[in-house]
């Protein structure tokens, strides 16, 4: 009878322990399929890596997460604190190579974390997929065939964006014009034009910020927006942009300058009021001589040879 008593007991002890392991196991599996299903309602990089932090944060609590590819580098930083440990996992889908995460945690993970980290990343994975696809094809659609540069699509996304933080940052918006191109496409034809064009486009591109806008707005007009950029530091990038044109052969061969204004974002402002402010700040400069830059109601001209302005 003690024996039987015995075993008994020990069947009732064991229940609970088998029963709390299972439900544990559906829980965690309900929990990453909600996950998977909750990161393919968005297709915003940013919305889609915070979605996929919260998730993880309640799981295992993590410092960071960075994902880099080809096409992106995105950081979410869920909370402050040294560094413990860095774990990061090349991430595949149908062998094909979608980029590398890093998770940086503040804790050393113990067995358990690392079995749950697992299972969370591998929800990760198709989402991702999808969400690199998207970037892709948005890419595709939003770049100008000649220059490469982003086209005129992207203006009122990023515009809005930035003028509901105008309150808080400094953001700027420059119109560039070319002085003089006109008279290279009517002498020299349009393949000399293209080619300078492209030259510019890539001169530019290298004298601003990696997360500014660099836009070909229309013919050889270009809108550059600057994100956390004082007004006054425009200047600085026009100046540097204007003196690498002026040291190119084949673009300073033809007298080509630039004209430009600049206006701060303000949250009463809308994106077309933006647009013509600074348009309309690009063309006093060039009625104004050209080789100019016109911000905050300044009259800024930059000291050019005398060769150089036409």
């Amino acid at each position: 009878m003690l024996s039987k008593t015995n075993f008994k007991s020990s069947v009732k002890c064991s229940m609970p322990q088998k029963l709390s392991s299972h439900l544990s196991r559906r829980e965690d599996w309900q929990r990453s399929r909600s996950l998977a299903e909750r990161l393919q309602t968005t297709l915003d990089v940013g919305e889609f890596f915070a979605l996929y932090a919260s998730h993880l944060n309640t799981r295992i609590p993590i410092k960071q997460i960075h994902f880099e590819s080809e096409s992106l580098n995105h950081r979410v930083l869920i909370q402050d604190g040294p560094t413990a440990t860095e774990h990061a996992v090349l991430v595949y889908a149908d062998e094909q190579l979608l980029g590398q995460v890093t998770y940086t945690f503040l804790q050393p993970l113990s067995f358990l974390q690392k079995l749950r980290l697992k299972k969370v990343h591998a929800h990760l994975v198709f989402p991702l997929r999808n969400l690199l696809a998207f970037q892709h094809m948005s890419q595709l659609a939003s770049r100008d065939p000649l220059t490469q540069l982003y086209n005129r699509t992207i203006i009122e996304p990023r515009l809005t964006k930035l003028i509901k933080s105008a309150h808080q940052q400094q953001h700027t918006v420059m119109m560039v014009d070319l002085d003089n191109f006109k008279h290279v496409n009517d002498r020299e034809g349009h393949e000399v034009g293209d080619e300078i064009l492209q030259e510019i486009a890539s001169l530019i591109s290298e004298e601003v910020d990696p997360d500014h806008f660099v836009i070909r707005f229309g013919g050889d007009e270009f809108l550059l927006i600057m994100p956390h950029t004082e007004l006054r530091l425009t200047h600085d990038i026009f100046k540097r942009m204007q003196q690498r044109l002026c040291n190119h052969s084949l673009i300073s061969k033809y007298g080509i300058t630039l004209s430009a204004g600049s206006v701060r974002l303000q949250p009463y402002l809308s994106v077309e009021q933006v647009l013509n402010q600074v348009d309309d700040n690009m063309y006093i400069a060039k009625h104004a001589g050209g080789a100019r830059h016109i911000f905050d109601s300044l009259d800024a001209q930059v000291n050019l040879p005398n060769d150089q302005r036409l």
